[in-house]
């Protein structure tokens, strides 16, 4: 059997974790449980209860946090390290942050691309907006679904396990390409599919940059943020397709170079994380 010696995390004097003693197929193999089990969690409770949030924070951590975390404790490996989560300096984590902020734009178009393409499903539209929450307890429901819980399990399959995987196989773009395109087809809304790749694409990006799960959990968590905002303060649906201005064209267009002078950032960061760590 074929094992991984993916040197991320790992240090020397430190155990060998599922990495270095886990072939392809069973790291794959885990990944793929861990999306069937965030389903079937999802299903399940959104059977017992037709919600729009619940369910997502039912198969967050049912069915992809604690079947993670006691995997890793089951064959004694560390959970930190297994799935990227180490802490960078907090200079990434700020400048993760401002590279989502600046791809809200790009990928706000593409995904009004998408929906130009294919739009949005009318009983999809019916439920979103007739689930919307409504009360204080609703609200923080949908604020510790949306901003903390969903991204860490979405960031610990796509990023920390699929994306980390196909890289150590093809590389760091087609890594890329992979892991973006699968984030964007399981979420199921393929009127936003374009706009799903491309953070996907950017948060991909990220973890190439700083090696961290961390730093994706935090660009993801500001995406996810404001998305949720928007969310909460539409009353006319999304149904609609809506025009492209000009002023919508040069916002994209700074959008882009915020991006690229944030990301010349945390490629120097993790150039030079790279030669403290292989000197």
């Amino acid at each position: 059997m074929y094992y991984l010696n993916n040197t991320n995390d790992h240090q020397p004097d430190q155990p060998k974790g599922l990495w270095e003693t886990w072939g392809r197929g069973q790291i794959l193999g885990l990944a793929v449980l861990l999306m069937a089990g965030n389903f079937f969690f999802q299903i399940l409770f959104y059977l017992a209860r037709e919600d729009l949030f619940l369910p997502v924070l039912a198969g967050s951590v049912l069915g992809v946090l604690l079947p993670a975390f006691l995997i890793a404790r089951r064959f004694g490996f560390s959970f930190r390290r297994t799935f990227s989560l180490s802490l960078p300096h907090p200079l990434v984590l700020v400048a993760s942050a401002l590279m989502a902020l600046c791809s809200l734009i790009p990928t706000s178009l593409l995904a009004e691309l998408s929906m130009r393409l294919r739009p949005v499903d009318p009983q999809w539209e019916s439920f979103f907006q007739d689930h919307l929450p409504t009360t204080t307890f609703e609200i923080l429901l949908a604020v510790i679904t949306v901003v903390a819980v969903a991204p860490l399990a979405e960031e610990i399959i796509f990023r920390g396990l699929l994306h980390r995987l196909t890289s150590s196989m093809w590389g760091a773009a087609p890594a890329a390409v992979v892991s973006a395109l699968v984030f964007g087809i399981v979420h199921g809304e393929p009127w936003f599919l374009f706009g799903l790749i491309g953070v996907g694409i950017m948060l991909a990006f990220v973890y190439e940059t700083t090696r961290s799960v961390t730093a994706c959990w935090v660009a993801h968590a500001v995406h996810n943020s404001i998305s949720l905002w928007a969310m909460l303060g539409n009353e006319d649906g999304i149904a609609e397709s809506q025009s492209i201005t000009a002023q919508d064209w040069g916002l994209a267009a700074a959008s882009v170079v915020g991006m690229v002078l944030v990301g010349k950032f945390l490629l120097a960061m993790g150039k030079a994380r790279a030669r403290t760590e292989n000197p």
